[in-house]
C-alpha cells in the first residue's frame, strides 16, 4: 500500500532559511500522508548558519547534516550536498528540491509514488525548461526530483555538475555560444516569439546538451539503462494550459517557473539567478513571487 511507503526530503542550505520553513510547512500541508516524510537538509554552510536551529522546533522528522562543500560554490557546491545526502538515503522513495519552489498539489506524495508505481518508471518531477538551451529536458533536474531510491542507487547516481576536464567545459563553452548566438538569445525573446523558439529548438537538437548542469550524468545513466520518467510540462506564459486562467499564473510562469502535470499547476520555482541569458525582471523579487502564489491559491 503506497501509504506504507516512507519517503526522506533532500535539500541543500546555503543561508536558505527564508525558504526552508515555508517549503516544509507546505509539503507538509499538501501531502497525503507527513508522518511518513524524513527531512534531510545538508547544510553547505557547515554551521555556520544558525537559523537552522529554528527548524528543529517545527515537529518535523528532521536531520541538519554539516558539510563542508570543500571550497566549491554553485552549482558545483549543490551538487557535492547532493551526493552526500544520496549516500544517507535509506528510504524506498526519495524527493529532491530546490529551497524555493511551492507546491500547489494537494496529495502530491501519493501522486508521485503512484505514477512510479503504475507508469513503471524511476522518476517524476520538473526538467530544466526549454528557455534553458543546451541544458537537458528529458530527467527530473533538483528543483523537483522524486525517485525511487533502489534505481538511483543502482545506477551509482552522481549528481556533479559539468566535466572535471577544463578542455570540455571550453568546448562545451564554445558550443553553448553557437546556440544562444552570443547575445543574441536570452529568456524574454524566447518566451516572446514563437519563431524564436522554433528556430532555436531546432538548432538546440542539433548541438545537444551542452550546459551539463547538475544531474546531467544521471540523465545520462538513466537513458543508457533504460530508466523511464515522467515529467512536468514547464509552461510558458502563453501556454494553453494557463490562457484565460488566472493573471498570477502567467506571471509565474513569465517571471519565475511555473509547471504543470494533466493540466494542473502542481509547483512553481522562484529561480533567481544572475545569468544575463535565464534571468527576468522580477526573478529575484520573492515577495512577489508569494505574492502570485497567494492570489491563486485564494482564488482556488
Amino acid at each position: 500500500m503506497a501509504e506504507d511507503k516512507n519517503l526522506t526530503v533532500i535539500t541543500v542550505n546555503w543561508y536558505s532559511m527564508e525558504f526552508l520553513e515555508p517549503l516544509f510547512l507546505n509539503l507538509n500541508k499538501k501531502a497525503k500522508w507527513p508522518r511518513n516524510i524524513k527531512y534531510l537538509v545538508i547544510d553547505n554552510t557547515n554551521g555556520e548558519d544558525k537559523q537552522l536551529s529554528s527548524l528543529e522546533q517545527k515537529n518535523l522528522n528532521l536531520t541538519i547534516c554539516p558539510n563542508d562543500p570543500k571550497g566549491e560554490k554553485g552549482s558545483f557546491a549543490h551538487a557535492f550536498g547532493l551526493n552526500i545526502a544520496m549516500d544517507k538515503l535509506e528510504t524506498e522513495y526519495g524527493l529532491i528540491v530546490d529551497p524555493d519552489i511551492h507546491i500547489f498539489k494537494t496529495n502530491w506524495d501519493s501522486l508521485c509514488i503512484d505514477i512510479i508505481e503504475n507508469e513503471g518508471c524511476s522518476a517524476v518531477g520538473a526538467t530544466y525548461p526549454q528557455w534553458q538551451l543546451g541544458k537537458y529536458h528529458n530527467f527530473p533536474n533538483p528543483v523537483f526530483c522524486f525517485f525511487k531510491t533502489d534505481d538511483y542507487k543502482t545506477i551509482n547516481a552522481d549528481w556533479t555538475a559539468y566535466s572535471k576536464s577544463p578542455l570540455v567545459n571550453f568546448f562545451n563553452f564554445c558550443r553553448r555560444q553557437i546556440l544562444r548566438f552570443g547575445i543574441f538569445i536570452n529568456r524574454r525573446r524566447y518566451q516572446k516569439y514563437p519563431a524564436v523558439r522554433k528556430m532555436f529548438g531546432f538548432l538546440e537538437h542539433i548541438i545537444g546538451v551542452c550546459s551539463n548542469d547538475t544531474g546531467s550524468r544521471i540523465a545520462s545513466k538513466a537513458k543508457r539503462n533504460n530508466l523511464k520518467a515522467i515529467l512536468f510540462k514547464a509552461v510558458l506564459p502563453d501556454d494553453e494550459i494557463i490562457k484565460g486562467k488566472s493573471d498570477s499564473l502567467i506571471n509565474l510562469a513569465g517571471q519565475f517557473e511555473l509547471y504543470c502535470y494533466n493540466k494542473e499547476p502542481i509547483l512553481t520555482h522562484r529561480y533567481g539567478t544572475g545569468s544575463r541569458v535565464f534571468r527576468s525582471d522580477r526573478g529575484y523579487d520573492s515577495d512577489y513571487w508569494r505574492r502570485q502564489i497567494q492570489v491563486f491559491e485564494n482564488q482556488q
